[in-house]
């Protein structure tokens, strides 16, 4: 009976301890899995931000047109530019109306709507040029932002440039005309000078060539031109 008991009592225990790992792991299933969804909903909110990020970072905008730049010169500089994905390039050129005209070379790359140009032209018999770094705006269809220009190794002016579209047939664009300089006139050699100088102060002889006269002076002839005192001591 003792033994009865005892199997009884150890049965039991065993059932309660079984049945309390059981409710354990299923409160412990229940309070997890909230967690682990709202981790997996993070996980994919992050993974879809990325995703929008890594998109804007490679989209690239059109920038092939012909630009009007202003700010840096006294008056309009004239750019075209050309894109090879986030690459671009063209020319430029300054045509004032009082002043000397330049064409240049533009260099540079777009990443997103961040937009960085070089401007490099000859002026004034110097190479110069002009960083730009601006943001293109969508909505106005410009470019804006800073330049600094350089030349001969030195910083000699900066300031705030803005650029809009005014073509979007970048094969109309053609270079400024520059008249090349006219050469000065050569100056008159030394010999010549020399030779004119000579023929000018030479004297003049006082002996006179009758041959020359020789058909004037004598019976009949005509005496006009015969130095004085030739024509009557011949004729005679």
């Amino acid at each position: 009976m003792r033994s009865i008991f005892i199997f009884l009592t150890a049965f039991l225990i065993i059932g309660l301890s079984l049945g309390q790992n059981e409710a354990n792991n299923n409160s412990t299933q229940n309070i997890a899995a909230p967690g682990n969804a709202s981790a997996e909903n993070a996980s994919s909110l992050q993974n879809a931000n990325d995703a929008k990020a890594a998109v804007n970072a490679t989209s690239t905008i059109d920038l092939n047109y012909i630009w009007s730049v202003g700010g840096i010169e006294a008056g309009q500089i004239t750019m075209v530019l050309n894109q090879d994905g986030d690459n671009l390039f063209g020319q430029a050129k300054y045509e004032p109306e009082s002043g000397q005209p330049w064409n240049g070379d533009v260099t540079g790359s777009v990443s997103g709507d961040k937009v960085a140009l070089v401007i490099t032209a000859a002026k004034d018999k110097k190479l110069v040029s002009n960083k730009l770094d601006g943001v293109f705006d969508n909505a106005s269809q410009t470019i804006q932002g800073k330049f600094v220009q350089m030349s001969e190794g030195k910083i000699v002016g900066n300031g705030e440039f803005n650029a809009m579209w005014i073509s979007p047939d970048v094969s109309g664009y053609t270079p400024a005309k520059i008249e090349e300089p006219k050469p000065a006139a050569a100056a008159p050699s030394d010999t010549a000078s020399n030779q004119t100088e000579t023929q000018s102060t030479k004297p003049k002889s006082r002996f006179v060539d009758v041959r020359e006269y020789k058909d004037k002076i004598g019976p009949g002839g005509d005496l006009s031109g015969v130095p004085p005192g030739m024509g009557g001591s011949i004729g005679a």
